[in-house]
């Protein structure tokens, strides 16, 4: 009957049609001593503490139908649609599914793997493999939002699904594409300051001299061919320097190349 005390107190919770219809249910259940239906019941009425949006996903046929659908992309991205309906749960439910939407995310890791799609930001894929890989980094992202709700035995896991594909500032551009964008995620999106072109201020300092006799002084024009020179050094360094950076970018983007064609040998 501890049990019954327990909903009792989370009764009020209840629509209260759901609430007396419970209520009777577990009477006419005692009285027949019908004890593995009392445990059905408060399973139904778990069921409805929680909001109708938010997949029950200790239900084996629901997890299990999340995971048929995200071991291909055939309904993908029905799947994480349901997925994403975690975004707005509350830290409780996250807690109580944890262990869950951890499994589910890595399945989905594993089929963007395996379709060569890639679950990583530093390999660019193609016009239509986009909305996959977006719906699958959004479940990320989602996840990296919401890491404090999550229980603290699953740190190691969420670690591994986030620290080589997310959690990381590194930009590589294949084509002159930056993956990041490609995806149309806001969160994963870094900005790179302009390129500043260094602008040399030089200042020549007049001397002011004072003739005796006079109550005016006189400006010297500074010396012109010395700034002019300095001026011309400045600008020649400024311009080394953006060609060597344009050569480190062409650099970035051969290696982009060459890690996405280590990835597809090795799947």
């Amino acid at each position: 009957m501890y049990l019954h005390g327990l909903w009792q107190a989370l009764l009020k919770y209840v629509d209260p049609g759901i609430r007396a219809l419970y209520i009777s249910c577990w009477q006419c259940l005692s009285s027949l001593h019908h004890f593995a239906s009392l445990h059905i019941l408060t399973y139904f009425l778990l069921s409805f503490l929680m909001p109708n949006n938010v997949p029950n996903l200790y239900r084996w046929g629901v997890f299990r139908r999340l995971a048929n659908r995200l071991e291909s992309l055939d309904r993908f991205l029905e799947a994480m649609t349901d997925m994403m309906k975690f975004s707005d749960a509350e830290d409780r439910q996250i807690r109580h599914y944890g262990r869950k939407i951890i499994s589910l995310t890595e399945i989905a890791n594993a089929t963007m793997n395996s379709s060569n799609i890639g679950a990583t930001l530093l390999v660019i894929c193609s016009e239509e493999q986009v909305p996959y890989k977006a719906a699958f980094f959004k479940m990320l992202v989602l996840i990296r939002r919401r890491r404090s709700a999550f229980p603290a035995y699953l740190n190691t896991r969420i670690s591994a699904l986030l620290d080589y594909s997310i959690e990381h500032n590194m930009v590589l551009r294949t084509r002159g594409i930056d993956p990041r964008v490609q995806l149309g995620i806001k969160e994963l999106i870094i900005v790179r300051k302009p390129r500043a072109t260094r602008q040399s201020t030089i200042e020549a300092v007049t001397p002011v001299s004072s003739a005796r006799g006079s109550s005016a002084g006189s400006l010297k024009t500074p010396n012109e061919p010395l700034g002019a020179c300095l001026r011309a050094t400045v600008e020649r360094e400024t311009d080394a320097l953006e060609l060597g950076l344009a050569k480190v970018d062409v650099l970035l983007e051969a290696l982009a190349g060459l890690m996405a064609t280590v990835l597809y040998l090795k799947s």
